[in-house]
């Protein structure tokens, strides 16, 4: 047996496997820490095989490696949404800046009846009983652009204006006023701890938004019809929204490590290419070891788009965020070490580049995965709960208005 087939110990993936796992649910979607925002999973800004997703070649004849890194988390509704699909990177929904669906208790369905017409509608419902109707629900009194102050955070306050714009009929108002207090803590504890927001990614999101809704009349009109009071408003919500996600980012931490791959493309049903592909991988092994540059042979030989501009570098992932094989040959490696690595994408070549570490995510596509997920509730909601506990322990939150004064009582209209 040659030393590069001693590189590849592990046998082939389980069913279902694939370089980067992304099973959890969103990990931003704690109604702890509510947005201000409908948050629905970011179009994937990535292509990066190493993460589990789709087989390559479905990813398109234009994307010969890619590989999905989550999917989305609903549908969202923007300006121009049919238009824009080929546009880019989607980051920021509009319905990111309007509601906070992720974020929010689930509301149930009403109590109206969904009853097919015909015999069996009148057998049902005779032609002279009245259809049932759902009863009212709670509204939230006020309109968006009440800057008049409900709750005192430290020195700040939050208006009315965002309470009216978020609440849902029917949702437990104090669910949504502990959101928002949430919120403003941590937006307060990246001001303590110097975290800023790039004015020119915020001016970008805008400029986006805008070219999404088709033009600045459209954009104007849509700014009214949702209550974002104007152009300065929307700026200071995204605003908040980049430094809430650097906060995520901060205090989530796990176990993680560093690598670069080169990826030969093989499906494991074609045995004669998964052959050839091995061979050739075990040369590219043996340039590497005679001081070949591992950026510049991923650059030309990888078939993994989302990384081979990269040189290959994968940068820091968990346990877990890699398939099986992947995950368990780059967790064991030496620092500067390389091995051959089969997988359901093919044949990895993976170099070490540092040893696994405990430290701060750096992507939020990473906590779109379980070990992401998990992190997110081992780290960053404790570090929450304890920065909301410090606060009311100094009596730094105040409540001003009751959230029965936020809503309407249906039964008494």
């Amino acid at each position: 047996m040659s030393d590069q087939e001693n590189r590849t110990p592990l046998d082939e993936p389980a069913a279902g496997d694939g370089p980067r796992s992304d099973e959890g649910a969103p990990a931003a979607g704690d109604e702890r820490l509510t947005d201000d925002r409908e948050v629905d999973a970011p179009e994937p800004d990535t292509e990066d095989v190493a993460w589990e997703g789709r087989d390559p070649a479905e990813a398109g004849s234009d994307d010969p490696g890619a590989a999905e890194v989550l999917a989305p988390a609903g549908d969202t509704v923007q300006p121009g949404a049919e238009e824009a699909e080929d546009a880019g990177p989607r980051r920021p929904p509009l319905l990111v800046i309007v509601g906070s669906a992720l974020m929010l208790v689930a509301i149930g369905v009403g109590l109206g009846w969904i009853i097919p017409s015909g015999p069996l509608r009148e057998e049902l419902l005779p032609t002279s009983a009245p259809l049932p109707t759902a009863p009212p629900m709670p509204e939230a009194i006020g309109e968006p652009d009440s800057t008049e102050p409900i709750v005192r955070v430290g020195d700040q306050t939050i208006p009315r204006g965002d309470f009216v714009r978020l609440y849902q009929p029917g949702a437990n108002p104090d669910d949504l006023l502990n959101q928002l207090i949430m919120r403003e803590l941590v937006v307060q504890a990246a001001t303590s701890e110097g975290v800023e927001v790039d004015d020119a990614a915020v001016t970008a999101q805008v400029d986006q938004l805008k070219a999404q809704a088709g033009g600045d009349e459209q954009f104007a009109s849509f700014i009214a019809e949702n209550g974002l009071i104007d152009e300065a408003n929307l700026r200071r919500l995204i605003s908040r929204d980049l430094l809430i996600e650097q906060m995520v980012l901060r205090h989530t931490e796990a176990e993680q490590v560093h690598a670069r791959h080169i990826l030969l493309a093989a499906g494991e049903e074609e045995a004669e290419t998964v052959a050839t592909r091995k061979a050739e991988a075990e040369d590219l092994l043996q340039q590497l070891d005679g001081g070949a540059d591992f950026a510049a042979l991923a650059r030309e030989h990888s078939d993994d788009s989302g990384s081979k501009e990269q040189g290959g570098d994968l940068g820091w992932a968990p346990r877990g965020a890699f398939v099986g094989p992947f995950d368990e040959a780059v967790f064991s490696m030496e620092v500067g070490e390389r091995r051959l690595v089969q997988s359901q994408f093919g044949w990895h070549i993976i170099e070490l580049i540092a040893a696994p570490e405990v430290r701060p995510f750096e992507s939020m596509d990473l906590l779109n995965t379980q070990s992401g997920q998990e992190a997110f509730q081992t780290s960053f909601l404790p570090w929450a709960d304890k920065l909301k506990a410090d606060a009311e322990a100094a009596n730094r939150i105040e409540v001003l208005v009751q959230s029965g004064d936020l809503v309407s009582d249906p039964a008494q209209s």
